[in-house]
Protein backbone atom coordinates (compact mmCIF):
# COMPACT_ATOMS: atom_id res chain seq x y z
CA UNK A 1 0.00 0.00 0.00
CA UNK A 2 1.25 3.12 -1.03
CA UNK A 3 1.40 6.39 1.47
CA UNK A 4 -0.80 8.08 -1.00
CA UNK A 5 -3.68 5.69 -0.51
CA UNK A 6 -2.85 5.27 3.38
CA UNK A 7 -3.95 9.16 3.63
CA UNK A 8 -8.03 8.92 3.88
CA UNK A 9 -7.02 5.87 6.48
CA UNK A 10 -4.53 8.48 8.55
CA UNK A 11 -6.82 11.68 7.92
CA UNK A 12 -10.23 9.81 9.58
CA UNK A 13 -8.15 7.80 11.99
CA UNK A 14 -6.14 10.93 13.14
CA UNK A 15 -10.02 13.14 13.49
CA UNK A 16 -12.13 10.18 15.34
CA UNK A 17 -9.17 9.35 17.93
CA UNK A 18 -9.46 13.18 18.73
CA UNK A 19 -13.17 12.99 18.96
CA UNK A 20 -13.45 9.85 20.78
CA UNK A 21 -10.83 10.97 23.32
CA UNK A 22 -12.47 13.84 23.84
CA UNK A 23 -15.49 12.25 24.63
CA UNK A 24 -14.15 9.70 26.94
CA UNK A 25 -12.25 12.14 28.59
CA UNK A 26 -15.70 14.26 29.16
CA UNK A 27 -17.23 11.22 30.09
CA UNK A 28 -14.85 10.21 32.64
CA UNK A 29 -14.74 13.64 34.47
CA UNK A 30 -18.23 13.87 34.36
CA UNK A 31 -18.95 10.69 36.07
CA UNK A 32 -16.32 11.07 38.53
CA UNK A 33 -18.03 14.67 39.59
CA UNK A 34 -21.59 12.82 39.54
CA UNK A 35 -20.60 10.71 42.48
CA UNK A 36 -18.95 13.16 44.44
CA UNK A 37 -22.10 15.14 44.33
CA UNK A 38 -23.97 11.96 45.05
CA UNK A 39 -22.17 12.61 48.56
CA UNK A 40 -23.73 16.43 48.45
CA UNK A 41 -20.01 17.57 47.63
CA UNK A 42 -21.23 20.91 45.49
CA UNK A 43 -19.93 21.55 42.41
CA UNK A 44 -19.97 24.81 40.38
CA UNK A 45 -20.39 24.90 36.98
CA UNK A 46 -16.89 26.45 36.57
CA UNK A 47 -15.08 23.70 38.74
CA UNK A 48 -17.04 21.48 36.24
CA UNK A 49 -15.34 22.94 33.56
CA UNK A 50 -11.93 23.28 34.68
CA UNK A 51 -12.02 19.92 35.82
CA UNK A 52 -12.87 18.25 32.67
CA UNK A 53 -10.16 20.94 30.86
CA UNK A 54 -7.58 19.38 33.73
CA UNK A 55 -8.56 16.00 32.61
CA UNK A 56 -8.23 16.40 28.53
CA UNK A 57 -4.93 17.42 29.09
CA UNK A 58 -3.76 15.42 31.86
CA UNK A 59 -5.24 11.87 31.00
CA UNK A 60 -3.67 12.76 27.06
CA UNK A 61 -0.26 11.24 27.41
CA UNK A 62 -1.75 7.87 28.84
CA UNK A 63 -5.18 7.67 28.21
CA UNK A 64 -5.16 9.17 24.83
CA UNK A 65 -2.30 7.09 23.86
CA UNK A 66 -4.26 3.70 24.87
CA UNK A 67 -7.09 5.22 22.56
CA UNK A 68 -5.14 5.77 20.25
CA UNK A 69 -3.35 2.13 19.79
CA UNK A 70 -6.93 0.96 20.29
CA UNK A 71 -8.57 2.65 17.98
CA UNK A 72 -5.67 1.71 15.33
CA UNK A 73 -5.70 -1.58 15.70
CA UNK A 74 -10.06 -1.83 15.31
CA UNK A 75 -10.08 0.70 12.27
CA UNK A 76 -7.29 -1.35 10.34
CA UNK A 77 -9.27 -4.51 11.22
CA UNK A 78 -12.85 -3.46 10.30
CA UNK A 79 -11.28 -1.72 6.92
CA UNK A 80 -9.97 -5.13 6.01
CA UNK A 81 -13.08 -6.92 6.80
CA UNK A 82 -15.37 -4.17 5.23
CA UNK A 83 -12.51 -4.07 1.95
CA UNK A 84 -15.23 -5.38 -0.27
CA UNK A 85 -18.52 -4.17 1.28
CA UNK A 86 -20.31 -0.70 0.82
CA UNK A 87 -21.31 -0.58 3.95
CA UNK A 88 -18.61 0.31 6.70
CA UNK A 89 -20.05 2.37 9.52
CA UNK A 90 -21.51 -0.60 11.17
CA UNK A 91 -18.77 -2.05 11.57
CA UNK A 92 -16.45 0.53 12.26
CA UNK A 93 -18.78 1.63 15.19
CA UNK A 94 -18.87 -1.77 16.02
CA UNK A 95 -15.10 -1.51 16.54
CA UNK A 96 -14.44 1.53 18.06
CA UNK A 97 -16.85 0.51 21.12
CA UNK A 98 -15.32 -2.62 21.02
CA UNK A 99 -11.84 -1.40 21.30
CA UNK A 100 -13.22 0.84 24.24
CA UNK A 101 -14.24 -2.20 26.00
CA UNK A 102 -11.50 -3.72 25.53
CA UNK A 103 -8.63 -1.89 26.15
CA UNK A 104 -10.60 -0.99 29.74
CA UNK A 105 -11.06 -4.56 30.69
CA UNK A 106 -7.70 -5.24 29.76
CA UNK A 107 -6.02 -2.65 31.56
CA UNK A 108 -7.32 -4.48 35.18
CA UNK A 109 -5.22 -7.19 34.71
CA UNK A 110 -2.15 -5.53 33.29
CA UNK A 111 -2.30 -2.58 35.67
CA UNK A 112 -4.03 -4.19 38.65
CA UNK A 113 -6.08 -1.17 38.96
CA UNK A 114 -8.74 0.52 37.02
CA UNK A 115 -7.23 3.93 35.80
CA UNK A 116 -10.48 5.07 34.80
CA UNK A 117 -12.52 6.20 37.02
CA UNK A 118 -15.33 7.30 35.30
CA UNK A 119 -15.57 3.46 33.94
CA UNK A 120 -15.52 1.44 37.09
CA UNK A 121 -19.31 0.79 36.50
CA UNK A 122 -21.59 -0.24 33.79
CA UNK A 123 -22.63 3.11 33.24
CA UNK A 124 -19.16 4.54 32.99
CA UNK A 125 -17.84 1.60 30.82
CA UNK A 126 -21.12 1.83 28.93
CA UNK A 127 -19.86 5.78 28.49
CA UNK A 128 -16.77 5.00 27.05
CA UNK A 129 -18.12 2.74 24.25
CA UNK A 130 -20.35 5.11 23.63
CA UNK A 131 -17.73 7.10 22.76
CA UNK A 132 -16.04 4.76 20.89
CA UNK A 133 -19.00 4.10 19.03
CA UNK A 134 -19.37 7.78 18.09
CA UNK A 135 -15.31 7.84 17.32
CA UNK A 136 -15.98 4.72 14.48
CA UNK A 137 -19.05 6.52 13.17
CA UNK A 138 -17.13 9.80 12.11
CA UNK A 139 -14.28 7.10 11.33
CA UNK A 140 -16.74 5.77 9.05
CA UNK A 141 -17.83 8.96 7.70
CA UNK A 142 -14.78 10.92 6.86
CA UNK A 143 -12.67 7.63 5.82
CA UNK A 144 -15.42 7.39 3.02
CA UNK A 145 -15.70 11.45 2.36
CA UNK A 146 -11.69 11.79 1.95
CA UNK A 147 -11.63 8.65 0.06
CA UNK A 148 -13.96 10.50 -2.54
CA UNK A 149 -12.12 13.57 -2.63
CA UNK A 150 -8.89 11.61 -3.24
CA UNK A 151 -10.53 9.56 -6.39
CA UNK A 152 -11.85 13.19 -7.61
CA UNK A 153 -8.59 14.53 -7.78
CA UNK A 154 -6.78 12.02 -8.77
Amino acid sequence: MQIHSALPFIKAYFFSWIVTYMLASIFHTQRVLHGLAELDVAISLTDRAATTLDDIIGLLPKYGSAIALALLIAFLIAIILTRRRTRVAPWTIAAGASAMLVMLLAMQPIMNVTLIAGAREAVGIALQCLAGAIGGLLFASLYGYFQSKQTTTT
